[in-house]
């Protein structure tokens, strides 16, 4: 049971309007996750500059807005629902709904961004892209696909806000971004895109990154304080962030191609070296070619061919034809190009609903309280443990002392008097025949102990001494001199009693 617990937070109420919902978010975590969404979309910015690039000389690259608006709504839209207690079909008419958006709206501005959005040319461009056809679109429609299916499984799956979340964005974030800063680096030239936003990236996701450990910090800061945060806290998680982002800005200036090459410089030796290895192991295999193919090549020189191959008439001027049937052979219907796109999206769908439609489940508020169990599971299974140890082993260990945590602090000196006399008292009780059964409270065993001794004289002595233990164990608080003392004489006047009647 708990001795002592926190009140039960009180339970949610579903809001009853846009304010309500409003009021009833901490703005501290929802900006937290903002942030931590932030920082993932500029790594997802950067990887969407090399696959979906469009096909222009300059190779623009993915507008970052899209990147920012599927990724945040794939975030939000499941944390609004969570709020608003949204459930069954509603949840999952506005889950699928909202991800249908996503898709055109995503399609439509990275696709085809030259189309008026009421021509609803670009939505049969759209399907031609999708079963592989010939099309219009500037950068590759089932790259965009991958892109909001990437954005609403990982809103599903992502983590809560929390310190531990923003730390290991930051770390594992790094990690990716020096990854890609050098393919990036190597794979594009300087004219390109994203070679140019590679700078604006990186201080983006730093800045978003160092935002959330700050918030994060924030938030725990004003949970272990009743006291408002006011400008020093802000200046305190502030000035760190502003620090380390100069920091950001100078290094993505070195992460250049000058900065490149002359790490290739200092790489060229070592690069030298498994040049030479390389041209070693291929004129080795040449020799072994060699020496292998010439005796079969001797061979076939000695002999004549068995048959000889007549020319075929009229073959040079019907290869023209023969190519042109080979083609059409491989060739898909365009009816079959549309059902096994529309397959591959209801598959991709269905796999993404698994985990869109399924809500997160919520994780219980944490009460501070102190438990202790009322059932002794050496009395609930026998003792079996202990009568097993016994069978092998002839010497009996010496009991666990429960006291020892208490008796080198002098402010326990008086609980531990106190409980030795309650266990003395324990003990007098087993020698007449009524000792204290396991799971047996003091209450419960004062009226069969007091049985046992002289019910007159002793009663108030065990329900004095009983009081006290009661305190003592489960206060919580050192006991007093004066409780020590009382519960001293009581058991003086049990034990003389007891001695006489006997």
């Amino acid at each position: 049971m708990s001795d002592q617990s926190t009140p039960a937070p009180e339970q949610r109420l579903t809001p009853a309007s846009i304010g309500d919902l409003v009021r009833s978010l901490d703005w501290r975590l929802e900006l937290l996750g903002v942030f931590l969404v932030l920082a993932e979309s500029a790594l997802i910015y950067l990887v969407t500059g090399l696959f979906l690039s469009d096909r222009s000389p300059a190779a623009h690259v993915l507008p970052a807005w899209i990147v920012a608006f599927v990724m945040l709504t794939a975030y939000l839209v499941p944390r609004v629902l969570d709020e608003w207690r949204v459930w069954d079909v509603r949840y999952e008419t506005m889950m699928g709904g909202a991800i249908v958006v996503t898709l055109l709206v995503s399609v439509k501005s990275g696709a085809f961004p030259g189309i008026a959005v009421w021509d609803i040319g670009w939505l049969r461009e759209m399907i031609r892209a999708l079963a592989l056809l010939d099309n219009d679109a500037v950068r590759p429609v089932w790259g965009i696909v991958a892109l909001v299916a990437f954005a609403w499984w990982r809103g599903r799956t992502r983590e809560l806000p929390s310190v531990d979340s923003a730390y290991l964005t930051l770390r594992a974030g790094s990690a990716i971004l020096a990854l890609l800063m050098i393919v990036i680096l190597l794979a594009s030239d300087t004219g390109d895109e994203i070679h140019q936003r590679l700078s604006a990236a990186t201080v983006t996701f730093y800045v978003c990154a160092l935002a959330a450990i700050g918030i994060a910090r924030l938030k725990l800061e004003g949970f272990r304080t009743s006291s408002p945060l006011g400008p020093r806290w802000l200046a305190t998680f502030v000035a760190p962030i502003l620090t380390i982002l100069a920091i950001a800005i100078v290094g993505a200036g070195i992460f250049s191609r000058q900065f490149l090459d002359t790490v290739l410089w200092m790489l060229s030796p070592l690069l030298f070296i498994l040049n030479l290895v390389f041209q070693a192991i291929i004129l080795i295999m040449a020799a072994l070619a060699y020496i292998i193919l010439t005796p079969i090549v001797w061979l076939i020189g000695t002999r004549d061919p068995i048959s000889r191959t007549v020319a075929t008439p009229g073959l040079t001027d019907q290869r023209g034809e023969l190519d042109q049937l080979g083609g059409r052979a491989f060739q898909v219907p365009d009816p079959i190009r549309y059902l096994v796109a529309a397959l591959v999206l209801l598959a991709l769908f269905t796999l993404l609903t698994k985990f869109v439609f399924r809500r997160r489940r919520r994780e219980r508020v944490a009460v501070e309280e102190e438990r202790e169990s009322i059932l002794d599971w050496d009395d609930l299974l026998g003792s079996l443990g202990a009568r097993l140890r016994s069978l092998f082993r002839r010497d009996s260990e010496e009991p666990a002392d429960p006291l020892a945590h208490l008796r080198g602090d002098p402010r326990w000196q008086y609980t531990v008097a106190i409980r030795e006399a309650w266990r003395r008292l324990e003990h007098r009780g087993a020698a007449l025949g009524r000792g204290r059964r396991p799971a047996e409270t003091a209450d419960e065993y004062r009226p069969g102990i007091s049985a046992r001794l002289d019910p007159g004289p002793t009663s108030d002595a065990v329900t004095t001494m009983t009081d006290r233990y009661r305190d003592a164990r489960y206060s919580g608080e050192p006991a007093s001199k004066e409780d020590a003392d009382q519960a001293e004489r009581a058991w003086r006047t049990i034990d003389q009693l007891n001695q006489r009647h006997q």
